[in-house]
């Protein structure tokens, strides 16, 4: 990948992440009552609270890979899914600042701080997809909970925001 394209790769990323998905995932938890966090949508289901800090960890180890501390990933991460007593406000509390030690290290290669190489690609593509199922997940049981719907693409969460934080070069 020309370094360019690695630029406009990492931008879209980090921006995704952190500006979508987050935001996301904050307005559908935000004042989600403990009920609604913690109950499972069928027996042995995934809560959202446990769907939500389960995405949390994923993105912690991708901190690990950035650092290139793979030694200490925890085994069994695929069944990761706490039940916890956590309020919405303290997973969302906890989410952005994972994203936040997440976003420092992305900055640092968008700075060309460190090196990019084929197996950090694959691992942040990951991550988004990831994410991206998981938050899909959050967002369908809030909804279903609750009967809220969310219609983020009319309130100005959607690709043309991205795209727009993306050409701007915001780090």
């Amino acid at each position: 990948m020309e370094q360019e394209e690695m630029d406009v790769f990492l931008r879209i990323t980090m921006h995704r992440m952190c500006d979508l998905y987050f935001e996301k995932l904050k307005v559908a938890m935000e004042g989600l009552s403990q009920q609604d966090l913690w109950t499972e949508p069928y027996p042995e289901g995934n809560t959202v609270g446990g769907i939500a800090l389960h995405v949390c960890e994923h993105i912690a180890r991708s901190c690990l890979r950035l650092k290139r501390m793979e030694g200490e990933l925890k085994l069994h991460f695929e069944n990761f899914f706490p039940k916890e007593t956590l309020t919405a406000e303290e997973i969302i509390a906890m989410f952005e600042a994972q994203l936040k030690e997440w976003r420092l290290l992305m900055y640092r290669y968008i700075n060309k701080e460190h090196v990019m190489n084929e197996d950090d690609v694959h691992q942040l593509y990951h991550l988004v997809e990831h994410t991206s199922y998981h938050l899909g997940q959050v967002i369908d049981r809030i909804q279903g909970m609750t009967g809220k719907k969310f219609a983020f693409c009319n309130h100005g969460l959607n690709e043309a925001y991205l795209r727009r934080k993306v050409e701007s070069r915001e780090v």
